[in-house]
């Protein structure tokens, strides 16, 4: 049986107009993320403020959460899904991004193992971090969307 379009249209997050601007917010946040580091590496910015990598990395990893959270709403719908797999899934993307750093890069040729071992545990507490901060604002922006929503004791609408 073939589904009238206003049907599918409501089954499907993709094509639902409000995620349409959520996907070209988390975009356009993506791209911003991206011009951060990539100023960050062409103009020497990481090494002159100490901050810049832990900036690159909170919104990267905010970011991150909301490019999976806009793939796949359904699987991080629930307080777990949000606030505790999504966040892991954010720090496991995190992870194989710093094997990737220590695999094809050669910045930390020059670093101690102490200090490239303490640059890469607070790399991902702030991926994770940022991960969290975007599960806190899906939450709170879920709770003025849908007051009701918040008393349910979970996650999904009734």
């Amino acid at each position: 049986m073939i589904e009238p379009v206003s049907v599918v249209e409501e089954k499907n997050v993709w094509y639902r107009p409000h995620r349409r601007g959520a996907w070209a917010t988390a975009l356009v946040w993506g791209a911003a993320v991206s011009m951060l580091h990539f100023a960050g590496l062409a103009y020497g910015i990481y090494t002159e403020i100490w901050w810049w990598d832990l900036l690159t990395h909170s919104t990267s990893g905010f970011g991150v959460a909301a490019l999976l959270y806009l793939a796949w709403t359904d699987g991080f719908r629930s307080r777990f899904g949000l606030f505790v797999l999504l966040p892991v899934c954010v720090l496991c993307i995190g992870t194989w991004f710093e094997v990737y750093e220590r695999l094809f890069k050669d910045f930390w040729w020059g670093w101690s193992r102490s200090f490239y071992v303490e640059d890469t545990a607070i790399d991902l507490v702030l991926d994770t971090a940022g991960a969290l901060a975007f599960a806190c604002v899906q939450w709170l922006y879920g709770r003025v969307r849908n007051p009701a929503r918040g008393r349910t004791g979970s996650g999904r609408q009734p």
